[in-house]
């Protein structure tokens, strides 16, 4: 025959002594229990947590090549839209802006300005002159000093105060030579202005 247990002992026994007795052989079963579980699931662990670091490291990547990219399209559209708006723009050294409109009309790239540093005129002992357009136009002629060294955004925060001719020799010699729309979009803006 057995005996019925009264409900408060029954509740007893389950937040009590059941808790109690669990702790008290915790010591002996915890250790069985974590090398069945090694056992069984740890090479699915190390490789599922190897593939987390492995994702994780990719998207990290993909996420930082996504940023700079969002960033220099929004750093060339202030460029476009307000000179002098990108932060440093006023820096006459920086390289141009990537993703800039630097490509020429028939969408190659046109030659690199020539690095900073001693001419021409240092390394052979000569004068260098500046090289002149395929038009015939002369790049100390225009209203802009340094004008090939400078990058379109640079070219474009410059031509705010130039007079129509000097817009118009700016316009001759950027399509006879490196064609950038960025400055050839700015000079029809301000030439269409009154």
């Amino acid at each position: 025959m057995s005996e019925q247990q009264d409900p408060l002992e029954q509740l007893l026994d389950l937040l009590v002594y059941a808790p109690l007795g669990l702790a008290l052989s915790a010591r002996d079963i915890l250790p069985a229990l974590a090398k069945k579980g090694r056992r069984h699931y740890g090479p699915q662990a190390t490789a599922a947590r190897l593939v987390g670091k492995l994702a994780f490291r990719q998207g990290q990547r993909e996420a930082g090549r996504l940023v700079g990219r969002a960033r220099r399209q929004a750093e060339s559209l202030l460029g476009d839209l307000v000179p002098g708006a990108v932060a440093g723009s006023g820096d006459t050294t920086t390289a141009p802006v990537a993703g800039e409109a630097e490509e020429g009309s028939n969408g190659s790239r046109p030659p690199a300005p020539p690095p900073p540093g001693p001419s021409g005129a240092a390394r052979t002992g000569g004068t260098a002159s500046p090289a002149p357009a395929p038009s015939g136009l002369d790049v100390s002629e225009l209203a802009i000093p340094g004008y090939d060294t400078l990058s379109a955004s640079q070219v474009v925060q410059r031509l705010q105060g130039l007079t129509p001719a000097e817009l118009d020799a700016v316009r001759a010699y950027e399509q006879a030579g490196r064609g950038r729309k960025t400055v050839l979009s700015r000079i029809a803006q301000l030439k269409g202005s009154p």
